[in-house]
């Protein structure tokens, strides 16, 4: 049994780029194109609920394109030009396909795209806000800051490096939905996500306020940085005894009980799908634990268990698969 669904394209041919496209950006054409130095490479790497697409333009081109998928892009090229609409984008943040609009133009890129499952972030976008009723919608393409989007890409490293070293370990369901996870909670705040209300108009996510909202988005934006409460507090323009009442009043707990809560989700979730060599207190020190005994105690009360436990079962798993 293999972990990952994997396949590799390579084609000089605008026509069969387009379908091989078809999967991500369904509504594909090519413009200006040399059909004498044109190629595409592409790289396939599915796991449930979510694809990673590595792709290459070798050649001048020009595109229109739009997708009804959750579809995260990060570009990089040669005088690559992106605009949604008549708005340029910024390409050196990762940005999200638009359902229409989207038109490029350059002389060389190459790119990766994440392609979340729609339906399995709906459910994440409804855990994280507490609304039973959130639904996903479309409101731009460039993420809330240029922190999250960072923050974004650093998640994809993470779970790409594990992909790439471990592929096996994904036919496994914990580290597979360990890797959606992640990347569904990174995707949710750092990008817009919307629902409709009865008339049909796109709203914003209800649930927090503006002050608890904006201060767990720096949270999951720097969770991996040594940011501290008042840090925290003055990013939001609020003092830190304003910031504790909000969040003590809203969700029951304190910001540090909150910032620790994201830390160990992180150690966590890192751990289900680690390279085999990567030792937990090197994953715990990553995530600001420089305590380990107090890290575990702290991790066993969180999750029922040690992270000894986590990594033991994962290994477990993996071995059950690379048997079979």
């Amino acid at each position: 049994m293999v972990g990952l669904t994997r396949s590799a394209f390579d084609t000089r041919d605008p026509e069969a780029a387009c379908r091989a496209f078809e999967p991500m950006v369904p509504r594909l054409a090519f413009g200006r194109a040399d059909p004498g130095s044109f190629r595409v490479r592409l790289r396939f790497d599915a796991a449930p609920s979510f694809t990673v697409i590595e792709y290459a333009f070798a050649a001048p081109a020009a595109t229109v394109a739009g997708s009804d998928d959750l579809v995260v892009i990060s570009a990089k090229g040669r005088d690559f030009d992106l605009r949604h609409g008549r708005t340029a984008v910024d390409t050196s943040l990762p940005y999200l396909q638009a359902p229409e609009g989207l038109a490029a133009r350059w002389d060389a890129v190459a790119a990766r795209a994440v392609m979340l499952d729609r339906g399995a972030v709906a459910a994440a976008v409804r855990a994280i806000t507490g609304d039973g009723d959130a639904e996903l919608g479309f409101v731009g393409v460039a993420p809330r800051s240029p922190e999250l989007g960072r923050h974004w890409e650093r998640i994809v490293h993470r779970v790409r490096s594990a992909m790439l070293a471990a592929p096996e370990a994904f036919a496994e369901p914990i580290v597979a939905a360990s890797a959606f996870n992640r990347l569904a909670v990174a995707y949710v705040y750092a990008f817009q996500v919307a629902k409709l209300d009865l008339d049909g108009r796109r709203m914003p996510l209800a649930g927090r306020s503006a002050v608890v909202r904006a201060a767990v988005e720096h949270m999951h934006a720097y969770a991996h940085a040594p940011i501290t409460v008042q840090g925290i507090a003055e990013a939001g323009h609020i003092s830190a005894r304003g910031l504790h009442a909000a969040f003590t009043n809203e969700l029951g707990h304190s910001p540090s009980d909150h910032l620790r809560g994201i830390r160990l989700a992180g150690v966590r979730d890192e751990l289900r799908f680690a390279p085999p060599d990567q030792s937990i207190a090197a994953v715990a020190r990553r995530w600001g634990f420089v305590h380990l005994s107090r890290f575990a105690e702290s991790y066993a009360r969180a999750f029922g268990e040690l992270p000894s436990e986590t990594v033991g079962a994962r290994r477990s798993s993996v071995a059950t698969v690379a048997r079979g």
